[in-house]
């Protein structure tokens, strides 16, 4: 399997590069809504740069350790979603398939909102859904590394490898060329052994 590691100088470039994007369409937005987790840190960096205050966040389950874990898209939403006659941007880091995309976008729609755009960091052509803002188009596929998902990331592919999943994980950080210095050689392991336990529940 095809891995790119985004480093967090790259990852940082990739939001802002987006902000502007959808700053030059002369678009304007009344809300945000995130897709929960990996849309976090885009959604926050485009909040700043687009000056939008309001900001929702969806939470979805799709993809998860190891792959795919749902047949389609589990969306929960946490807090009321006051979008009712405004324009809303959705953020996630990535379409892949589009599913969770579409899924949140349809959402958003169906509680009223007068215009629904859709924003990512890197557009899959795997994906059935074209987004409305993209920095970069991925022509064949390849599992995305943001830094933002560091410890889950490295769980979920040092598991698919089999083996020691400690061993495993640095392993695959070196190869992809990851920042492990960030976290640390020793917190990266209790991070991992922290996964590890979840997994065994």
């Amino acid at each position: 399997m095809r891995v790119k590691y985004v480093p967090w100088g790259e990852a940082l470039k990739l939001c802002y590069s987006l902000a502007g994007r959808i700053l030059d369409s002369g678009a304007s937005f009344d809300a945000i809504v995130t897709i929960s987790r990996g849309g976090l840190v885009p959604a926050r960096i485009i909040s700043d740069v687009l000056g939008i205050e309001e900001m929702y966040v969806i939470r979805s389950r799709f993809w998860g350790v190891a792959g795919r874990v749902f047949e389609e898209p589990q969306v929960s939403i946490h807090e009321p979603l006051d979008v009712s006659g405004k324009d809303v941007l959705v953020v996630d880091e990535v379409v892949d398939t589009g599913l969770t995309m579409g899924k949140v976008v349809k959402l958003i729609r169906g509680m009223g909102a007068r215009n629904v755009k859709s924003a990512v960091l890197h557009y899959k052509l795997t994906s059935s859904l074209r987004p409305d803002y993209y920095v970069e188009v991925v022509k064949e596929w390849v599992w995305i590394f943001y830094p933002w998902s560091f410890s889950e990331t490295l769980y979920s592919l040092a598991k698919r490898e089999g083996g020691d999943v400690l061993e495993s994980a640095l392993r695959i950080a070196l190869r992809v060329g990851a920042e492990v210095d960030m976290l640390g050689a020793e917190a990266l392991k209790l991070s991992l052994m922290e996964y590890v336990r979840r997994d065994q529940r």
